[in-house]
């Protein structure tokens, strides 16, 4: 008798619970998410940012992934590699991926071009860049800096390297 009663109530016990323990429903107004997200613009500075992190991740080609930020008055350009051997040779290597998928040289730090396919990154159409700055993208150009990390830092082990995108000047430190 008692376990007839218990396989009556289970399913309902089972039911019970499962009510009170599962989690709150979410309140789905996909329309209200996108609204919210298309009424917060982002800045030209966002986008550009954006699409110099990209062409960095795709000039690492899974070998170093790499983003782009503004520090004080520079354009950063961050790749780092978990992967490569942490030394000199390893970090220009990368270093010279960089500049040459922006359309550098790195053995004369020269563009290919006036200026570099990363400058063209930060003009967007309508806007009359000569207004802003007459030589608008070789200034671009001289705000990029390069920062290249491999390998674990804080022990000594790793190693951090720094440029500028129109330099051949590259620095090294253990870190």
């Amino acid at each position: 008798m008692m376990r007839r009663a218990w396989m009556t109530y289970a399913p309902v016990c089972g039911l019970i619970f499962g009510l009170a323990f599962r989690p709150a429903a979410a309140k789905a107004d996909p329309a209200a998410i996108l609204n919210h997200l298309q009424a917060t613009p982002a800045s030209q500075l966002d986008l550009a940012l954006a699409q110099l992190g990209e062409k960095v991740d795709a000039a690492g080609a899974g070998s170093f992934d790499g983003f782009a930020d503004v520090e004080d008055k520079d354009i950063m350009i961050r790749a780092y590699s978990t992967t490569a051997k942490p030394d000199q040779a390893s970090c220009r290597k990368i270093m010279d991926r960089i500049k040459k998928a922006g359309g550098v040289d790195p053995k004369t730090g020269q563009a290919d071009n006036p200026a570099s396919a990363y400058a063209s990154l930060f003009s967007f159409p309508g806007v009359d860049e000569s207004k802003i700055d007459e030589s608008y993208a070789e200034t671009v150009d001289s705000m990029i800096a390069i920062m290249v990390v491999i390998g674990q830092t804080g022990d000594g082990k790793g190693m951090v390297c720094q440029s500028r995108l129109l330099s051949t000047d590259i620095s090294y430190k253990k870190e």
